[in-house]
């Protein structure tokens, strides 16, 4: 990857300086180089799976994630070729006759271990906090211990060094399906890692839609996630995103005019007390 080369060039001079201060500031250029690889794949992969549907941020539960939903190659060795003539219908496509054709290579995606990234990453955020004392006595110290921090530093560099060989980041192959959101944008997903009852949401950001996926047999359907609200004055039905209605703050509401009587309608979660009547 060439924008990890930059990267790395200043962990070797952040480690080449030697200082405590230099060492501490190369465990942080190699963890932000880290996190920027993970999410480098992330990012290529939007087409295939929402921001809302990523319940944390650290990198290694990124690329997890992506690997249950998205690729399950996204952390494996492969280079990607082309033919150099089209292929004609009915050609044999046998592994010995693609020995014989001639392919130009389009790009490598370099593998690398997941749990051994994700290890590193943690590792390297140990030595950039001073410190809690655990008594009176003990000394106070900002920078951790220099030979520790080189250590791990290193290794890190040896890693991201390996992954610089690469040239391609793939979103990934692989039959899809796909469904319209009402806000506009179209959605798909890897069918083979698509799940009966899973909940889906919208690849647009500002969107708050949501689906629940079922399964009959090879076909899929998605099921939007919604709440019925009826006008308090006319009884007509609108329709909001689950998600919307369910994140809405205590102190916070929604107004909506209605599209019957134009009556303005207000959402809002409150605490109810009931008593329940003694028995007979």
């Amino acid at each position: 990857m060439f924008w990890l080369e930059p990267h790395t060039e200043r962990i070797q001079r952040l480690l080449d300086n030697g200082t405590p201060e230099s060492l501490t500031y190369a465990a942080l250029e190699a963890r932000l180089a880290i996190e920027r690889f993970c999410y480098e794949r992330l990012r290529v992969a939007h087409d295939y799976i929402s921001q809302a549907d990523l319940k944390r941020w650290q990198p290694g539960y990124i690329v997890t994630t992506l690997m249950q939903e998205v690729d399950p190659r996204v952390a494996e060795s492969f280079t990607l070729s082309i033919s150099t003539t089209p292929a004609e219908a009915g050609e044999d496509c046998s592994v010995e006759n693609f020995r014989k054709s001639e392919y130009v290579e389009v790009g490598r995606q370099v593998g690398f271990d997941r749990a051994k990234l994700a290890r590193l990453w943690h590792a390297l955020g140990h030595f950039l906090h001073v410190r809690m004392p655990e008594t009176k006595a003990d000394a106070m110290k900002t920078y951790g211990d220099a030979d520790a921090v080189r250590a791990k530093v290193e290794e890190a560099l040896a890693e991201l060094k390996l992954l610089e060989e690469g040239t391609l980041i793939s979103s990934g192959l692989g039959e899809t399906v796909s469904f319209e959101c009402p806000c506009g944008t179209k959605n798909m997903r890897r069918a083979a890692l698509l799940k009966e009852g899973q909940t889906v949401s919208c690849i647009n950001p500002k969107c708050d839609e949501t689906w629940c996926v079922s399964m009959d047999g090879d076909d899929f359907m998605f099921k939007r996630q919604a709440i019925s609200v009826p006008c308090r004055s006319c009884g007509k039905v609108s329709t909001f995103p689950q998600a919307r209605l369910l994140k809405l703050e205590r102190t916070s509401n929604i107004r909506f005019v209605c599209g019957g009587c134009s009556a303005e309608n207000i959402i809002e979660w409150k605490l109810m007390h009931a008593a329940k009547a003694a028995a007979a």
